[in-house]
Order: C-alpha cells, then sequence, then structure tokens
C-alpha cells in the first residue's frame, strides 16, 4: 500500500498531521476542523480516526465536529479525557492497528498525564511532549517531573533517526534559549537560521531527527530528572536578552 504523510498550519503556529496508508487513514491533533477537511481533501482521502497526543483544546477542539461530519473514531489516552472523549483509550496501549496503518504509542506524561508520542514510518508526532529546541510547559494540568522522566526514560531511548513533528512550531522562540545557555552551540544557530529562511521564503521548517535534537535541544542533553525540572523552571521565566539573536545565514 501507498503510505503518505501531509502537515497543515493552523492558528498561528498549531499543526495537525494526516496519516495515510492507501486508502486509510488518521488525522492527528486536528485542532481546526476546516482546515483538517482540507488537508484531507487534498490528499483525496475520508479519515476514520483522530488519534490526539493530548488533551489541550486547541488539539482536539475539532474533534466532535469532525466525528459527526466524518464518522471518525476517536483515540487518546484517558488520562486526558477530562478535555474530551475518546472512543478508544490509549491506555496500556503500544501499539495501533487501524485498517492499513500501524503506529506505535509510548505514553509520556508530563505535559498532561495523558501524554502520548506515536511513531509512523520513521516519524514521532510529539504534541507539546517535545518541540523542535524544547519541550512543553507543565502550566496547565502538567508535572515538571514527570515530564523529566518522559524525556530521559521514553525520549531518551527512542531512535535517533525520527523524524520529530511536533504539535507547534515554536523553534524560533525556543532555539534563542539554547544559545543563550551555550553560546557557541553552532548546531543550534544554524538549526536557526534554517528555520528563519524557511520563514523569509514562506515555507514550513524541515523537521529535524531527534539526533538532531539531542544536538541543538537542551532538554535532551540532560539525563538527571531534577536538572531538567530545574531547567524547566528557568524557560518558565526566561525571556530573550535580544528577539533576534545572530546566526550564520
Amino acid at each position: 500500500m501507498t503510505a503518505r504523510f501531509a502537515r497543515a498550519r493552523y492558528r498561528q503556529d498549531n499543526y495537525l498531521y494526516l496519516l495515510i496508508e492507501g486508502e486509510d487513514a488518521a488525522l492527528v491533533d486536528p485542532g481546526d476542523p476546516e482546515v483538517a477537511l482540507a488537508v484531507a481533501a487534498r490528499q483525496g482521502v475520508t479519515p476514520r480516526w483522530i488519534i490526539h497526543t493530548h488533551g489541550h483544546a486547541d488539539h482536539t477542539g475539532g474533534s466532535e465536529a469532525l466525528r459527526s461530519r466524518l464518522g471518525a473514531r476517536v483515540l487518546g489516552h484517558g488520562a486526558d479525557a477530562g478535555w474530551f472523549a475518546p472512543d478508544e483509550d490509549l491506555a496500556g496501549r503500544d501499539a495501533l492497528r487501524l485498517g492499513g496503518l500501524s503506529l506505535q504509542v509510548h505514553h509520556a506524561p508530563g505535559h498532561t498525564p495523558g501524554s502520548v508520542l506515536l511513531e509512523w514510518r520513521g516519524r514521532l508526532l510529539t504534541g507539546d511532549t517535545l518541540f523542535w529546541g524544547g519541550c512543553g510547559n507543565c502550566r496547565h494540568g502538567g508535572d515538571p517531573r514527570r515530564l523529566a522522566e518522559s524525556l530521559v526514560g521514553v525520549v531518551g531511548r527512542l531512535d535517533g533517526a525520527l523524524e520529530v513533528h511536533p504539535g507547534h512550531d515554536y523553534a524560533e522562540a525556543n532555539l534563542p534559549f539554547a544559545i543563550e545557555l551555550v553560546p557557541e552551540a553552532a548546531a543550534a544557530r544554524h538549526r536557526l537560521a534554517a528555520v528563519r529562511a524557511a520563514r523569509r521564503s514562506g515555507e514550513e521548517p524541515p523537521p529535524s531527527t531527534l539526533a538532531e535534537e539531542r544536538g541543538v535541544n537542551p532538554f535532551l542533553q540532560l539525563r538527571e530528572v531534577e536538572a531538567l525540572v530545574a531547567l524547566r523552571a528557568r524557560r518558565d521565566g526566561w525571556s530573550p536578552a535580544s528577539p533576534r539573536l545572530p546566526v550564520p545565514e
């Protein structure tokens, strides 16, 4: 079967994703139902499943409309069910078979109790657990210690070749923090330059790999939970000295 993958931006910086195997398709985090339907129409598919990486409304707000219009089943971790109503609970499941789609599920609590990572065909859909150059905050139902444990114990053991596809494009906000921590960090500066170049040309930033994130993302460079909790607190209170740090072009 032919596999296809699509992403679309909605609101200012949210991403939704569409996974396709032959005639089978699933939407991931379709917070805007009209954008989700437009992406599916361009690909010529009718998604039968909606999967949520976590429960926050900017990712799950389109579920009810899409469930009604498509007859799709909604899947998500039951620990986040207070934010949405899943038809299937992902708690305790490490794999999904949805028609021709086969995904691995990694429970990674912290940003929310029910946050999961979805692995499909060399891609890692990280929701708000892991971003390009950063990680999710814990201000809305989260737990910094559990997030730190997930970054070390779940993300830390995954294959570095996986492409990272987050729930938001926060690269331009996150990478200056990484550079301020380590001013000589050439990899972070080059990544920031690539992101800004994509914006200037009207394109989406290219995905990084998990190995590349380990080279630029300070939240993947620490292995001690206490140190990560402290780093998350530091990031929460941080604002850039200069919003436009110089980077190599």
